[in-house]
């Protein structure tokens, strides 16, 4: 057989360019330390480790989440325990208030002061945020402030009964904040207490607000309850001469309640009704031929919000005016502020608890994700990681290779019949 001189030079090239590729192969993956470096290098173990890989990516998005669960549970954590101690000062100034005998007027409204800074430092701490500027009480509308109004006129939660979760594990997600609601205004009231609104659909502007109400003839409610009241502004035209004046009937059933019908509206003028004591403040719309008039709600409630606790026990002491009367009132309310404050306590202790659960959940589920993660990187290795003894002597082989075609080549491409002449 006849072999021409092209193709003597294109098989040397073809052998020595695949021993140069065989090699630098080599020395890639000792450079890398990786055996496999394309999936053609290992089908099956290339499957196996874009296997693994995810899982690890996964293991490692669940580490982040549990570290982020965990700063937010420690954050609600060190709040409640901020509000546990607020309590606790506010209980030691309802113990001090109830011995009515030994304090004056004037150390009253100290004690009113002090109750009123705790006010706006517990409103300020349930209304928390956490690093990403949610607040942690909100429920669902962590970007919405929960707790707003003031001690003169009542507050409201304007968040949302839900948790915010977030997962941990494939098959578990742990709750990262509470309700506000649940938390802190569902406590079961010492005595059965009202809640008071404006309508949503008032149209004074600005608008007139109704003060959060005072229980001041607990039996006269008592027998009222659970009855709600509506207290509904008429037109001016109802009364003479002309002016501002209400109605007060009860919710379901229609019927004026007692004096209260077209009664002249004074602002800040104390309306006592069925043992509840509130004042409207403003200009409140009045009834036309085209609108009705604004409306406030006096609403039954079987629990009261610690704000309101608060709010109530700070009124009792400014009402106390040196007559046996209002001591005798602030008695009662002392009373009643401290059972409500241990409801409280329960209510703030029982959440702690369940944090205590999502601490331990969040814990035992990090060790179980470090345990994976570590078995996953060995078989990983396994598969992946290059065995440098086996490298290095295939290198050297590679090397012999190429180096016997190099100088095989050179003997071959100088023969031809000139030097046997």
């Amino acid at each position: 057989m006849r072999i021409s001189t092209l193709q003597m030079y294109t098989v040397a090239n073809s052998s020595i360019g695949e021993a140069n590729r065989e090699i630098a192969k080599t020395q890639t993956q000792i450079s890398t330390g990786q055996r496999v470096l394309t999936p053609a290098d290992d089908p099956v173990a290339a499957v196996k480790m874009m296997e693994l890989d995810h899982n690890l990516a996964r293991l490692e998005q669940y580490q982040k989440n549990i570290d982020i669960a965990e700063n937010n549970l420690s954050l609600e954590e060190s709040t409640l325990d901020s509000v546990l101690n607020l309590i606790q000062r506010v209980r030691e100034v309802a113990v001090q208030a109830g011995n009515t005998a030994v304090y004056t007027d004037s150390e009253y409204d100290a004690f009113a002061s002090e109750i009123d800074a705790r006010i706006s430092e517990l409103q300020s701490l349930m209304n928390t945020q956490n690093a990403s500027g949610d607040y942690i009480f909100a429920g669902y509308k962590g970007g919405d402030k929960p707790f707003v109004g003031d001690a003169n006129f009542g507050f409201a939660y304007q968040g949302t009964d839900g948790q915010v979760y977030i997962r941990i594990s494939d098959n578990a997600a742990v709750a990262t904040s509470d309700s506000g609601k649940k938390v802190f205004v569902d406590i079961p009231a010492a005595h059965n207490t009202v809640t008071t609104a404006a309508n949503s659909a008032n149209r004074a502007v600005p608008p007139a607000v109704i003060s959060f109400g005072q229980i001041v003839d607990q039996e006269d409610y008592d027998a009222f309850y659970p009855e709600d009241m509506v207290i509904s502004f008429q037109d001016d035209a109802s009364v003479a001469p002309p002016g501002k004046n209400f109605t007060i009937t009860e919710r379901s059933t229609g019927n004026v309640i007692g004096p209260y019908e077209n009664y002249p509206y004074n602002p800040g003028d104390e309306i006592v009704v069925h043992g509840v004591s509130v004042t409207i403040m403003g200009a409140p719309a009045s009834a036309n031929g085209t609108a009705e008039g604004d409306k406030f709600f006096i609403n039954s409630a079987p629990n009261q919000d610690i704000l309101t606790t608060l709010a109530r026990f700070s009124d009792a002491m400014k009402r106390v005016d040196g007559t046996q009367e209002s001591k005798g009132f602030l008695s009662d309310i002392v009373a009643d502020t401290l059972d409500n404050l241990n409801n409280a306590q329960v209510n703030i202790l029982e959440t702690t608890s369940s944090l205590g659960a999502r601490f331990n959940t969040l814990e035992s589920t990090r060790e179980l994700h470090q345990d994976t993660e570590l078995l996953s990187q060995e078989i990983l290795a396994d598969l992946r990681d290059l065995d440098y003894a086996e490298a290095a002597s295939r290198l050297s082989a590679q090397t012999m290779i190429l180096q016997a075609a190099q100088a095989a080549f050179t003997r071959v491409s100088q023969l031809s019949l000139f030097s046997r002449l």
